[in-house]
């Protein structure tokens, strides 16, 4: 004990005299949280002046314009403190295109159609959200069009003989009951938490990338290990470094919302004028201390995994990005702590913070939140301190072979910072371009520039032999006919999953319409449709996933461990939340699929008809996307898919070195004893297999 309070002292000492850990840990969290408040109440009153200040370019269309435009004019004269604020309109001439809204000459369109089937006459506002200037105006006008309707309609009421005053008629009176400091705390939630997280990791990374990966680099851990200190007691003191430095900013972040937002000493944004108060910030500390030691942990794993400086800075940032995607829960719609969420590590945090901040604080929930994110940061402490505890701490005399071989060899150890890498970029594209550049856009930056892309570079890049890697072999004959029962069955047995799922984490509507409008947009043709999303997805995607992720991991895990591993890697790359754990089973499914039958060809098929079975029967209109899959169609699901997969076991080849030891089988004829040419398929495969 009291060599490993000697190692924490020496580490803390070393921390301080670094100025750029200092300068993060320390001086980064007390002025960013001031700094992001003064900024905001910048940027509100500067866009209430540029509201204000700017022509608003409007552009009147259709067959009942001249109605339109004497509403508009009725609209200008509508009291400015009624309307939220004044509004500048100036008309616009020229054509008139939705693509042109938004622009420095166009901000809103009034389209006047002329009357409905009744008689009464139609008006529409068109306005773009990603413009704020087109956004806000459009608000604007929306509350002036409303006053001028209501006052239309009184005149009617009162010309019809109404004998009182039209307001008196059902009066309605309307009461908030989420009070503002509620809405303001709910807000400050969904943003708090991925906050803190960024700050802790970069403050956090500065030491770990130098108290492992660095001391390797330097040659000075082997000169510690020389010692009388034992391994766990350098894993462990420097892990409570990397702790020391997180603990450190959380304590700093929360007590700066006590001091600027809780006593009021800095005029806030309306939107973040929440209410804190001493049990509050308390609890909000005890749900961040288990967020603190979970990065901890992930820290000092990274660093001890890394042999070298920059190898840790390219592991650090998926590390990142992972942690932050769970840290944005708090930001989904419908998405509550009283749900399967509260299972969830981060998130689950991030849901309890949100509601400790709305006022509406869970200690029941939230305290299953605390100890199920605690139990993740033991586990991975425990992992580290496996893992670094052993020679692996110093080097991986393995991993230094395939280094100086190079080639085919180093590709396993070199196959998950590949995939990190393009999630990266997968993320970094979706962020920049999202859903505006339609479905053949994301085709081409995704399926064929990405996974098809990256996936050439590696054969390229290691050398290796394309046959294998790709595991384009051929099959039992048996095998087609198994697909063609097994990819729609499976497409049941997931859609009872998910509906079951969904009981524990509901989807927002909203967000399942808005991706159903998404994979069938108007004006492309059914032969388009199912080229683009299902053929080239079953072909691309299995190339990359099913092909070189599943043969650079092969050697390194088990059959079960390997399915999950590379249908869980399937799932995240498909960015929704939602659909990480659909697409996470299906890429189980396919992983099985290629080990059972030593085959790519399998899984392709099998995906390509897993996303027309999806995409065919509702873009033709004989189903209904909301009417669900009938009760009586699960257990025929599970029956078709076990016989399925029953079937390929029996006449599947099985992929070299995973369902049989490394070499059993080979001979001087083929890669594997199976597909050597001339040879004939037999029963199960030349090695036995698939079973």
């Amino acid at each position: 004990m009291n060599s490993l309070g000697t190692l924490v002292k020496y580490e803390l000492l070393q921390l301080v005299r670094d100025t750029r850990t200092v300068l993060l840990a320390v001086v980064l969290p007390v002025v960013l949280l001031p700094a992001i408040l003064w900024v905001g109440n910048l940027t509100d009153a500067a866009d209430e002046e540029r509201v204000r200040e700017t022509e608003i370019g409007l552009a009147v269309v259709g067959d009942d314009s001249a109605r339109a435009l004497e509403w508009l004019d009725r609209a200008a004269e509508v009291d400015d403190s009624v309307a939220g604020g004044p509004l500048r309109l100036t008309r616009h001439e020229g054509p008139v295109t939705d693509s042109l809204i938004g622009s420095d000459r166009l901000q809103l369109v009034v389209s006047a159609p002329g009357p409905d089937a009744r008689g009464l006459p139609q008006v529409e506002l068109r306005y773009r959200s990603s413009s704020d200037l087109s956004r806000s105006a459009s608000e604007r006008l929306q509350i002036r069009l409303a006053a001028v309707r209501e006052a239309v309609r009184d005149s009617l009421y009162r010309a019809g003989g109404l004998g009182l005053d039209p307001d008196q008629v059902l009066p309605l009176r309307t009461t908030n009951v989420a009070a503002a400091g509620r809405e303001a705390g709910a807000l400050l939630g969904t943003f708090l938490l991925p906050l803190l997280i960024a700050m802790m990791l970069t403050g956090g990374s500065l030491v770990a990338a130098d108290t492992l990966s660095g001391e390797k680099e330097r040659g000075t851990l082997e000169t510690l290990l020389t010692t009388s200190v034992s391994r766990n007691e350098v894993v462990a003191a420097k892990g409570l470094a990397i702790a020391v430095v997180a603990l450190v900013m959380t304590v700093l972040n929360v007590a700066n919302l006590g001091v600027w937002i809780g006593l009021g000493l800095m005029d806030i944004p309306a939107a973040l004028d929440v209410t804190l108060t001493a049990p509050g910030l308390l609890a909000l500390f005890v749900l961040i201390l288990p967020v603190v030691a979970l990065l901890s942990a992930l820290l000092l794993l990274v660093s001890g995994w890394a042999r070298s400086y920059r190898e840790y800075q390219f592991w650090f940032l998926p590390v990142f990005l992972l942690t932050l995607v769970p840290a944005g829960a708090a930001a989904l719609p419908g998405l509550e702590l009283r749900s399967v969420a509260v299972l969830l590590p981060i998130a689950n945090i991030a849901l309890a913070m949100r509601d400790v901040l709305a006022g509406r604080g869970d200690l029941l929930f939230g305290t299953l939140a605390t100890v199920i994110t605690a139990g993740a940061a033991a586990g991975a402490a425990v992992a580290a301190r496996s893992t670094l505890s052993t020679e692996r701490l110093l080097a991986d005399s393995a991993a230094d072979r395939a280094e100086f071989q190079g080639g085919p060899a180093l590709f396993p150890y070199r196959v998950l910072r590949w995939f990190a890498l393009m999630w990266v970029v997968l993320l970094a594209l979706s962020l920049a371009f999202g859903e505006r550049v339609g479905i053949r856009g994301q085709v081409l930056m995704n399926l064929l520039g990405l996974f098809l892309g990256s996936s050439i570079l590696m054969l390229r890049r290691y050398r290796l032999p394309v046959r294998e890697a790709l595991a384009l072999r051929p099959v039992h004959p048996l095998v087609w006919p198994a697909v063609l029962v097994g990819a729609p069955s499976g497409f049941l047995v997931g859609i009872g999953l998910a509906e079951f799922t969904s009981i524990f984490l509901p989807v927002p509507p909203q967000m399942l319409e808005a991706f159903g409008q998404f994979l069938l947009p108007e004006g492309i043709g059914m032969v388009q449709l199912v080229l683009l999303l299902a053929v080239l997805p079953g072909i691309t995607e299995e190339i990359a996933f099913r092909g070189l992720l599943l043969h650079g991991l092969r050697k390194r895990l088990g059959p079960v461990a390997l399915c999950l591993v590379v249908g869980a890697i399937f799932g995240v790359f498909h960015v929704s939340l939602f659909r990480i754990l659909p697409t996470a089973y299906l890429g189980t499914m396919l992983a099985l699929v290629t080990i059972l039958t030593g085959s790519i060809f399998p899984a392709m098929l099998w995906h390509i008809l897993n996303n027309a079975v999806a995409l065919v029967p509702v873009a033709m209109g004989w189903l209904d996307a909301e009417a669900g899959v009938p009760g009586w169609a699960w257990p025929i699901g599970v029956v078709g898919l076990a016989g399925s997969l029953w079937v390929l076991k029996r006449v599947g080849r099985g992929y070299p070195g995973v369902t049989r030891p490394e070499g059993e089988g080979r001979d001087a004829g083929g890669e594997d004893g199976v597909a050597r040419e001339g040879g004939s398929p037999g029963r199960g495969g030349a090695g036995g297999g698939g079973g």
